[in-house]
């Protein structure tokens, strides 16, 4: 079962102090619903209950919510009323303004996307086109946050081939490439980023589980991750910054003790890993080794929600003590999209918190994302 259609993949950039965003120690967790046409923030703090700040219009089909390098910048990918990309301001609470000049309106569907970590630029992948294919777009980001489409898209193959229902890119920590989960064929697939923001042709793939999402590099660049949908693993790499090769660690891919991981979420200081298993509504815990390599933590998989909750994603607060998860469904007979937080221990267990998920309101979780602060 491909949950691919229902969530895409999570970001954590941590937070320097910035004039952009409210106190030391306040993150704001954002959620988008497919099935609604809202984008939601809400912060969330030491105490650990998400309180709304930002309620805005981003059209239906959210499919990628992501931020810009310096946590300024908020885009988000809808498919109706038009395939759209729209670009929001974060304010010193969290609230959203729309960035001047954006919805950009796109020729494609969308299908997922995400930002440079030098701030330059974002990369988008469109499709299907006439010809049944997806490609693969480069964007020049401006100062005010405007994305501007550079050079041709590149073909990549069937859009089914290319990613499955979402695929999901992620950029290098030097800003030099752009990998490319296969869903249907387990690989992740290099293309080179240019200055200029365009990309190359596709340049090698390497092997990665059955159904790859997700792909996260560590907090230090060292490492890629992507957990494995088909069969319920976490790949790992090692980032070769000379080549932009991916060499696979040692022991991977490691199972995740679910079914059906889905988002990757990393500890600020790297020494954590855990990924949410959709169909058996729990969170699986990772100790991550000096080489990469993942190990079991005791206790896993933690306890999620009730049966059909389904979690999708789940995100690390910026002092690496608390655990947010977003269910993808929720479940009757209010089937939508719920917060669910738990405690950080010391060796990294989780504890759930005592009292009740947050109810977002929304049908169906199609992207979220955790804007971090110090």
């Amino acid at each position: 079962m491909s949950l691919g259609i229902l969530a895409t993949a999570a970001l954590l950039i941590p937070l320097p102090t910035s004039p952009a965003l409210g106190a030391p120690g306040t993150d704001y967790l954002f959620v988008a619903g497919a099935a609604s046409d809202r984008l939601l923030g809400y912060r969330v703090g030491a105490d650990g209950a998400p309180r709304l700040v930002a309620d805005v219009p981003a059209g239906f089909g959210n499919l990628s919510v992501k931020e810009s390098a310096d946590h300024r910048f908020l885009y988000v990918l809808a498919i109706t009323p038009a395939a759209a990309i729209f670009a929001y301001e974060i304010g010193a609470g969290g609230d959203l303004s729309p960035v001047p000049g954006t919805p950009t309106v796109l020729s494609e569907p969308p299908l997922g996307m995400n930002l440079s970590p030098d701030g330059k630029h974002l990369v988008l992948l469109t499709g299907p086109s006439l010809d049944g294919g997806a490609h693969l777009q480069g964007y020049s980001v401006a100062a005010n946050g405007a994305p501007t489409p550079q050079g041709v898209p590149v073909a990549i193959g069937p859009a089914g081939i290319a990613g499955g229902p979402v695929p999901m890119p992620v950029v290098s920590p030097d800003s030099l490439n752009v990998y490319v989960s296969n869903y249907s064929g387990g690989t992740m697939t290099r293309f080179e980023l240019r200055a200029d923001s365009t990309v190359s042709a596709a340049r090698e793939s390497v092997r990665a589980g059955g159904g790859p999402v997700s792909p996260t590099f560590s907090p230090d660049g060292q490492f890629l991750y992507t957990s494995n949908e088909h069969t319920s693993s976490v790949s790992a790499f090692r980032y070769q910054p000379t080549t932009g090769a991916l060499v696979e660690v040692p022991g991977s891919p490691f199972p995740a003790t679910g079914l059906t991981p889905h988002g990757i979420g990393l500890s600020p200081d790297g020494r954590f890993l855990y990924t949410p298993n959709a169909l058996t509504n729990d969170v699986t815990g990772f100790a991550v080794q000096p080489d990469g390599a993942l190990r079991p933590l005791p206790g896993s998989p933690f306890p999620g929600g009730p049966v059909g909750t389904m979690p999708g994603q789940v995100f690390v607060s910026s002092d690496g003590q608390r655990l947010y998860a977003v269910d993808l469904a929720g479940t009757s007979p209010t089937p939508t999209v719920a917060l669910r937080g738990y405690r950080i221990e010391p060796d990294g267990a989780l504890t759930p918190d005592a009292g009740e998920a947050v109810g977002t309101g929304l049908l169906f979780s199609a992207a979220s994302l955790l804007v971090a602060g110090r």
